[in-house]
C-alpha cells in the first residue's frame, strides 16, 4: 500500500497538491512506524516535490536532503541519481552554481550505474534547463535534444512535451518565433490528449511568455488570465504567482495602473521570501501612477462630455434603423423556424415510438432468456428427478431421494423471485441492491458451513439503476459467492459497495486457495459474471492468487 502510493503519477499530483500533501504526509508516518526505510524515502521525495510546487522552497530542500540521505544508505542509485536531479532542478532560481554542481552530480551517478533511459531523459532535460541559464545555448539545445531523442525513441508521451517545451522556449529567447512556436505546438498536439489539466496549464503559459516576449500585451494579458484562472483551480502556487507578477507588469505597460496595482497586490499576498523585491517602494509607485491617472481621466472626461451628445444622436439612428432590419430578419427565421421545428417533431415522435418498441421487445428477449436460463434448467432437473423416482427408486427410499429435489425446487424458487424482483424494480439504487444482497446472505447461511460472508456498503452517493442493471450486479454477486464456497476453500468472503472519483466499484473478495486466471479455461460461470458485468455498462476483472480471489465490476461515468 506504501508503495503503491509512492508511485502516484507527477500529473495526479500536480493536479491536487492540497490532497496529495496529506496522503504523502500520511504514507510518511505509516511508512515510519512501520520502519519501511525505501517507503520512508519515496514518501520524503514526493512531499519535496509538493512543496515545491507549492512555492514552499525550504521545506522541499529539506525534504530533499532527508531523502537522499536515505537512498544514498539503502544504495538506491537511480532513485539518489533522479533525487540530486531535482534538487539541482529547484536551486536554479537561488543558488545557479550550486544547482549546477548537484545536477553534474545527479548525471554522474546515473552514467556510473546504467539509469535506464527513460529515467536519464528527465536529468537531461533539467541539465539544459541550467546551461541555458548559463546562457551556453548550444550545450542546452545539445541536452534537450538529447532527452527529446530517447523519449520520441521510448514513445513516451507524457515525457516528450516536456523537452518541446524547452526547446521552444530557448528558441523563443533567442527571438526564432517561427522555430518556438513548431515545437511548442506539437507539444499542444501531445498535452491535448492528456487526461489531467497540469501539462495545458504549462502550455498556456508559454503561449501568454511568447506573446508577452514580441510585445503583443493586450493578447499576453488575456492569456496570462487563463493561466491564473487555470492554475488557481488545481492550487499551482508557481504559475499563479508567475501570472500574477506578468499581469501587474503587462497591465503597466498598458498604462492600466489600477489592475496593475491590484495584480502586484494579489502577487505580493502570495509572495515568499526567495524574491528580497521592494514591495511597499512597489505598491507606492503603482498607488502614484493610479491616482495620476485618475486625474487624466477626469480632464479627459470632460472633453468627451462635449463630444458626445453629437455622437449620441448619430448612434441612435443608426441603432433604430440595425433594430429595423433585426426585427424583419428575426421575424423571417422565426416563421422558417417554426416549420422546421414541426417537421422535426413529427419525425422525433415517430423515431421514439419506434425505439421504445424495439426496447420492449429486447427486454422480453432478456426476460425470456433469464428464466429460460436460470429456472428453466432447474425444473427440467426436478421434471427428470421426479420420473427417475417412479421408475427406479423404490417406495422406502422416497424420503431421501426428494431431498435434493426439494433444494432444487427452493433454488429455482429464490431464483423466480429475485428475476421477478428486479423486473418489478424498473429503477432501483444501490442501496435496494445492498438490501437485497443480505437478504441473500441470511438465507443461505445455514448451507454454507463455516463460511463467513460480509457486505459492506460505502456509497456516499444516490446511484439510480434500472432492472436489468438491478438483476445482472446480484447475479454477478450470488455467482461469486457461489463459486468461493464451492470451489476455493475460502472461510470468509467479502462484498463492498465502493464510491469513487468516476463513479462505483462493486467487489466481492474471498480468502481461497485461488486458481490461474491466465492459464485456466474459463467456465461458464466466469463468463456470465463478464457478460453481465459488461452488459450493464461496467467494466470487469478478476485477480486470482494463493492468497484469494477478487472480482471487481466498475462502473464510470455513471
Amino acid at each position: 500500500m506504501i508503495d503503491s502510493i509512492n508511485s502516484i503519477s507527477y500529473q495526479d499530483i500536480v493536479s491536487n497538491l492540497q490532497k496529495y500533501h496529506i496522503i504523502f504526509n500520511d504514507n510518511l508516518r505509516k511508512a515510519r512506524e512501520s520502519g519501511y526505510q525505501k517507503g520512508i524515502a519515496k514518501s520524503l521525495s514526493n512531499l519535496a516535490l509538493v512543496h515545491y510546487l507549492k512555492g514552499d522552497y525550504d521545506e522541499s530542500i529539506k525534504y530533499h536532503l532527508e531523502a537522499i540521505e536515505l537512498f544514498q544508505k539503502l544504495q538506491m542509485f537511480f532513485e539518489l541519481s533522479e533525487e540530486y536531479a531535482e534538487m539541482g532542478y529547484q536551486l536554479k532560481r537561488q543558488n545557479l552554481n550550486r544547482a549546477l554542481e548537484f545536477m553534474q552530480k545527479a548525471i554522474s551517478i546515473a552514467e556510473e550505474n546504467n539509469l535506464p533511459s527513460f529515467r536519464i531523459s528527465k536529468i537531461y532535460d533539467n541539465y539544459g534547463v541550467l546551461k541555458e541559464m548559463k546562457q551556453q545555448y548550444d550545450s542546452a539545445f545539445y541536452f534537450y535534444h538529447k532527452a527529446l531523442k530517447i523519449k520520441e525513441e521510448l514513445k513516451d508521451s507524457i515525457g516528450i512535451p516536456y523537452s518541446l517545451n524547452k526547446i521552444a522556449v530557448l528558441y523563443a529567447n533567442l527571438g526564432q518565433f517561427d522555430k518556438a512556436y513548431y515545437y511548442l505546438n506539437k507539444s499542444d498536439l501531445i498535452r491535448a490528449k492528456e487526461q489531467g489539466e497540469f501539462g495545458r496549464i504549462e502550455n498556456l503559459s508559454l503561449h501568454a511568455d511568447f506573446l508577452s516576449y514580441q510585445n503583443k500585451i493586450n493578447g499576453a494579458i488575456k492569456k496570462f488570465e487563463e493561466v491564473f484562472n487555470a492554475a488557481k483551480k488545481i492550487n499551482y502556487t508557481y504559475l499563479v504567482l508567475y501570472s500574477l507578477k506578468n499581469l501587474s507588469e503587462l497591465y503597466k505597460k498598458k498604462g492600466d495602473y489600477q489592475n496593475a496595482l491590484s495584480s502586484y497586490q494579489s502577487y505580493s499576498s502570495l509572495k515568499d521570501s526567495i524574491d528580497n523585491v521592494d514591495i511597499k517602494t512597489r505598491i507606492a509607485q503603482l498607488e502614484i501612477a493610479y491616482e495620476t491617472e485618475q486625474k487624466n481621466k477626469l480632464l479627459a472626461e470632460s472633453q468627451y462630455q462635449l463630444r458626445s451628445k453629437e455622437q449620441q444622436l448619430f448612434f441612435a439612428i443608426v441603432t433604430v434603423i440595425l433594430l429595423l432590419m433585426i426585427f424583419i430578419g428575426v421575424y423571417k427565421f422565426l416563421q422558417l423556424k417554426k416549420k422546421r421545428d414541426i417537421a422535426e417533431v413529427e419525425y422525433k415522435s415517430k423515431l421514439r415510438a419506434a425505439m421504445l418498441e424495439k426496447k420492449i421487445s429486447d427486454e422480453k428477449l432478456k426476460l425470456s432468456r433469464e428464466l429460460h436460463d436460470n429456472i428453466g434448467s432447474q425444473l427440467t432437473f426436478i421434471i427428470s428427478s421426479l420420473e427417475n423416482i417412479i421408475y427406479k427408486i423404490p417406495e422406502a427410499n422416497f424420503s431421501k431421494a426428494l431431498n435434493p429435489i426439494k433444494e432444487f425446487s427452493r433454488s429455482a424458487l429464490d431464483d423466480l423471485r429475485n428475476t421477478i424482483w428486479a423486473i418489478k424494480h424498473q429503477e432501483g439504487n444501490l442501496e435496494e441492491l445492498s438490501l437485497k444482497v443480505n437478504e441473500f446472505v441470511s438465507r443461505i447461511n445455514n448451507s454454507i458451513g463455516a463460511v463467513v460472508i460480509e457486505n459492506e456498503f460505502e456509497i456516499n452517493k444516490n446511484y439510480s439503476l434500472n432492472s436489468t442493471q438491478m438483476l445482472n450486479l446480484f447475479r454477478i454477486i450470488q455467482e461469486a459467492i457461489q463459486n468461493a464456497v464451492k470451489h476455493s476453500d475460502a472461510d470468509k468472503i467479502k462484498i463492498n459497495f465502493i464510491s469513487n472519483d468516476y463513479g462505483f466499484k462493486v467487489i466481492i473478495k474471498d480468502n481461497g486457495n485461488g486458481f490461474d486466471v491466465v492459464n485456466s479455461s474459463k467456465g461458464s460461470g466466469l463468463c456470465n459474471m463478464q457478460h453481465r458485468c459488461e452488459e450493464s455498462g461496467g467494466k470487469f476483472s478478476i485477480t486470482s492468487s494463493s492468497a484469494g480471489t477478487e472480482i471487481v465490476c466498475d462502473y464510470q461515468n455513471v
